[in-house]
This record gives structure tokens, sequence and C-alpha cells, in this order.
């Protein structure tokens, strides 16, 4: 993984930093396959829910309740199993999983908390914004503590999924900022970065 460093980054007018979580606070390769290996009996469960985020990425569904809906839903109908018991897997099983496999498995880049501490005593806001729930569990599964950003937030608790533009101007309007005084860093142009771009922001790729 790339380590940032702050002078790497220009923050010229930016008053916020905004970070995506899985593969920029942390290098996330293998964690696929963990998370198959690791419940091999849902092995094909996994690979529906990443099926059916690509088909609803970039949409707002306008509240958490109807996202999660819609996403059991394309796994329910893809496996042939009930929704309730998608959504039990879901809640219950695959989320405590990857959390394990966090602390197991990773921890922050070596960038990350040098750049933090830089950008407080500059008075930049920061904040993760994750296409997954459970970002204060994983931010603290990685090493880190949630108070080290004043903001931690899932794109799902906000309606949808990257890039869709309304999700960015609602976590801009919570955190009281301007899109041009804010800088995103992530690790994906197609989601981070066009997300980024079409509110206005500006982008820079881990």
């Amino acid at each position: 993984m790339k380590q940032l460093r702050i002078e790497d980054i220009d923050l010229e007018g930016i008053r916020a930093v905004v970070f995506d979580l899985d593969g920029t606070l942390y290098d996330k390769r293998f964690l696929p396959l963990r998370l198959v290996a690791g419940d091999l009996h849902h092995a094909l469960w996994i690979a529906s829910e990443r099926h059916a985020r690509r088909l609803l990425k970039g949409q707002d569904f306008g509240d958490a309740d109807t996202f999660y809906k819609t996403l059991f839903t394309h796994i329910s109908s893809h496996q042939n199993v009930p929704y309730l018991k998608v959504k039990e897997w879901y809640f219950g099983q695959y989320l405590p999983l990857t959390i394990d496999i966090l602390y197991q498995h990773y921890e922050a880049g070596a960038f990350v908390i040098p750049l933090l501490r830089e950008l407080d005593k500059r008075n930049i806001k920061t904040a993760v914004f994750s296409d997954y729930r459970c970002v204060e569990d994983k931010i603290r599964a990685i090493g880190l503590e949630s108070k080290m950003f004043d903001y931690c937030l899932a794109a799902p608790e906000l309606g949808g999924l990257k890039p869709n533009k309304t999700l960015f101007m609602r976590l801009l309007k919570l955190m009281r900022v301007k899109p041009e005084q804010t800088l995103m860093i992530g690790d994906r142009e197609d989601t981070d970065g066009q997300g980024a771009k079409n509110a206005g922001m500006k982008f820079l790729k881990v």
C-alpha cells in the first residue's frame, strides 16, 4: 500500500478530508478469500452479495432499510433461499466474520496515524465514508479508534452506494463543508473517485 505523506497531499483551501475504509486505511488483499474460507457453507451467498452490490452500485434508495431490503432480496432470489434467512445470515454471521478476520489479519497503514495527527493540527475535519456498515467496529479491528475521526459513516446508512452524488452531498451537509473544500482519499476511481468528482470534491487515489 502506498504510504501517504502530508507532503504528497495538496491541502490548499481544504477544510475536510474524507477517507474510504477498505483498501484505503488498510490493505484489503485476500479479504474475499478469507471470508469464503471462514464461511464455506455460505460461499455462494457471499458471491451473490458481491454480485448484488455491483448491480446496486451508485444507486440511491433514500434510506438504509430500503437499501438492505433490496440487497437481501437480490441474494434471496439468486440463491433461492428465504429472505429472512439471508437477513439473519448477513447481520448475524457475515458482518461479525468480517470483523473477526480484520482483527486477525489486518492493520491500518503506517501512514494513517501520522496523517491524522497532522490534519488535526491544521484543524481539518476528517471522516471515514465506507460502502459497508459497521464502520466503527472495522476501524477498531484494524487498530485505530473511531474518535480519531470526526465522522464515521456508511453509505448504506445514507441510502445507497457510492458513487451516487446525492450520498456524497448528504455527507458534506453532515460535515458542514463545501464540496470544493473537501478532499476524498480512496482506492477506487469508479466509486470513491467518481462520487467525489460528481459532488465537486477533490480526489486522491491510494
